[in-house]
């Protein structure tokens, strides 16, 4: 190779190299913190990638993927579970209540849905199952049951895995995706259900807060990082955490920590 080659050659593998350490710095650059005047209980982002989140107060607030307050909502009771889903049609149960609200994109509640008894005696848990029906875990038998909102008929019964000792304390989270029913028990672990309720899988990670998604994979905070599972090929990594939070998400562009009153917005990393 002739002296002038091998320059231009050196000369591209150092700019191939430069463009790749930007990319690498750019993944972990904070967009900005976010500081918030009462404690963060909850926090989840839709489909689009915005944020929101729950203070212990019970204000229910709404960011867009750069910080930007967006909408306030609040009530008391409130929400026991919350699912903003694709950010039009956002889920909000409210135990207490025995009913669940869908809200529009500005937290404007448009639909009320009342949970009768003949459906479910004690509804502890409720997601939505696709766009018109929804999931109920019963505690009074401690049975998973899918409804038809329109009907208000069961369309489908099945009841948990026996354990004597289930508490409705440790039963904290349902959740709906990809045509599976996910249950938070705290003492057990993440059960996965397939679309007739049937048991298909158990995670044992014990004592979360809280799980979500991305894409094809399951994934929730451990310690400092976030640990994922996926769906269909059941392969699992980490990701270690840039700081210590109480709750981190991820979107296709940005990773939010949560730190009891602040929250830190960063780049989504890239592998």
């Amino acid at each position: 190779m002739n002296r002038p080659m091998h320059k231009r050659y050196t000369l591209c593998f150092t700019l191939l190299l430069l463009i790749s350490l930007h990319t690498v710095v750019l993944a972990q650059k904070k967009v900005k913190t976010l500081e918030v005047s009462d404690t963060i209980v909850s926090a989840w982002v839709d489909r689009p990638g915005e944020l929101y989140i729950l203070t212990a107060q019970g204000q229910l607030q709404k960011f867009d993927a750069d910080g930007k307050l967006l909408s306030v909502y609040s009530n008391k009771p409130s929400p026991t579970l919350f699912d903003p889903r694709d950010g039009s049609r956002l889920f909000a149960f409210f135990r207490s209540e025995r009913q669940y609200d869908l809200m529009g994109p500005s937290l404007q509640i448009m639909q009320t849905f009342t949970i009768d008894s003949a459906a479910a005696v004690d509804p502890w848990l409720a997601c939505m199952a696709g766009d018109h029906d929804v999931w109920i875990l019963d505690a009074a038998d401690w049975s998973l049951k899918k409804i038809n909102t329109q009907a208000g008929s069961v369309m489908v019964e099945e009841l948990l895995p026996a354990k004597p000792d289930r508490k409705k304390s440790a039963c904290t989270f349902l959740r709906s995706y990809q045509g599976f029913v996910f249950l938070l028990d705290t003492t057990e672990g993440i059960l996965i259900f397939n679309s007739v309720g049937k048991l298909v899988k158990t995670l044992p990670v014990k004592h979360i807060q809280y799980f979500n998604f991305l894409g094809e994979e399951l994934y929730y905070l451990d310690n400092d990082r976030l640990k994922f599972f996926d769906l269909f090929t059941t392969e699992a990594r980490e990701q270690k955490l840039p700081s210590a939070a109480t709750i981190g998400l991820l979107t296709d562009e940005r990773m939010f920590l949560i730190k009891h009153k602040s929250i830190d917005i960063l780049y989504a990393p890239r592998e």
